[in-house]
């Protein structure tokens, strides 16, 4: 009796907490959508600033969902002035990859994660803005700054209202070295899938490659199988609805305005811990639903499916690498530590 209690105030809790980010999502879109009307192009930018924002938020709370969005507004003009300046982005998205494997040490990687994840995005494709394609020049470079910047505010402060108070979660590191490593050779591999895919005729959306490489990244265990099968076996399922929708005729505009639904439930289900394949599933709908306006909805859900699948391999391939240079054994997964009542243990690294 008392567990069925339980479980019923905790249905509730859910509800609740789920219908106040629906509310959120709503007040956070509702100017962005008014201001899109008369500036050309805003949407695109809020939307980085927006979820740049919420996964900070998600991550460690007000400060952190600040320092990412304004990080990554910074990083995206630089790397939007650098364009065409190959190498010089190659040691950025390495530097950044280094700097996801240092806070890993620190046991806080979660809080500069969507750095190397939307960087990439901002080599691929400026954002539009005031003009389609946008002319870089002062005023496009300020536009995105305030945009990201304002945008990303009035998301954090509205979920913040909405969910309450978050905090950074710090993880024990037992071998601080270990996730440096890792996080450089993630910068690695992400730098040469960018050099491939801006230098050859793989001119698609080749950052599906470095996103999954890092949502897949796991600075501890290197290799996690049920996160692996869950973000491919989400996506597919994601590949599977979007197709369906398509299929049966629905226009373009109105998957574009479920892309809102599909990203309240992916902050939901985020929100309260549920299996990573389901928030992956609707992570899925969001971004092919967002990113369709230029590129065949079904041609756009096959190329994630197919890049998903290669960013997978290389996650596999850093944690071979993780293992033959760092603890000089071969294998997936980070070796056991040893039992604590053995003396010849390493002492667990606390978190301040």
């Amino acid at each position: 009796m008392q567990a069925a209690t339980q479980d019923s105030v905790t249905r509730r809790h859910t509800i609740v907490l789920g219908l106040k980010l629906l509310a959120g999502l709503m007040i956070i879109a509702a100017p962005v959508f008014i201001a899109g009307i008369w500036v050309p192009g805003l949407s695109d930018v809020a939307f980085f600033g927006i979820l740049a924002a919420s996964f900070g938020w998600i991550a460690g709370g007000v400060r952190i969902g600040a320092l990412v969005v304004a990080s990554l507004a910074v990083l995206g003009v630089v790397v939007t002035l650098l364009r065409g300046q190959t190498w010089a982005l190659a040691l950025i998205l390495i530097g950044l990859g280094v700097l996801y494997g240092y806070a890993a040490s620190r046991g806080v990687g979660k809080a500069v994660l969507q750095l190397p994840i939307l960087t990439p995005y901002f080599i691929l494709k400026p954002p539009t803005l005031f003009s389609d394609p946008p002319v870089i020049d002062a005023k496009y470079i300020v536009g995105v700054l305030v945009v990201m910047l304002v945008t990303g505010l009035w998301a954090i402060l509205v979920l913040h209202l909405a969910a309450g108070t978050r905090t950074l979660q710090h993880v024990e590191v037992r071998e601080p070295r270990v996730p440096l490593l890792y996080g450089t050779i993630l910068g690695v591999l992400s730098a040469v899938v960018m050099i491939i895919g801006t230098s050859t005729d793989l001119k698609t959306h080749w950052v599906w490659v470095t996103l999954t490489l890092y949502v897949l990244a796991d600075p501890q265990q290197l290799y996690t199988p049920a996160k692996m099968w869950g973000r491919v076996l989400g996506t597919l399922a994601g590949f599977a609805v979007v197709s369906l929708l398509v299929l049966v005729g629905i226009p373009d505009n109105v998957l574009l305005i479920l892309a809102l639904p599909a990203l309240w439930l992916t902050l939901v289900f985020m929100v309260i811990g549920r299996p990573y394949w389901q928030y992956a599933l609707f992570l899925t709908i969001t971004v092919v639903f967002m990113g369709m306006a230029e590129v065949n909805t079904l041609l756009l859900d096959a190329e994630r499916i197919g890049f998903t699948i290669v960013g997978a391999g290389l996650s596999i391939l850093a944690a071979i690498l993780v293992n033959v240079i760092g603890y000089r054994r071969a294998g997936l997964s980070a070796p056991a530590p040893a039992p604590a009542s053995d003396p010849a243990t390493a002492p667990v690294r606390k978190q301040d």
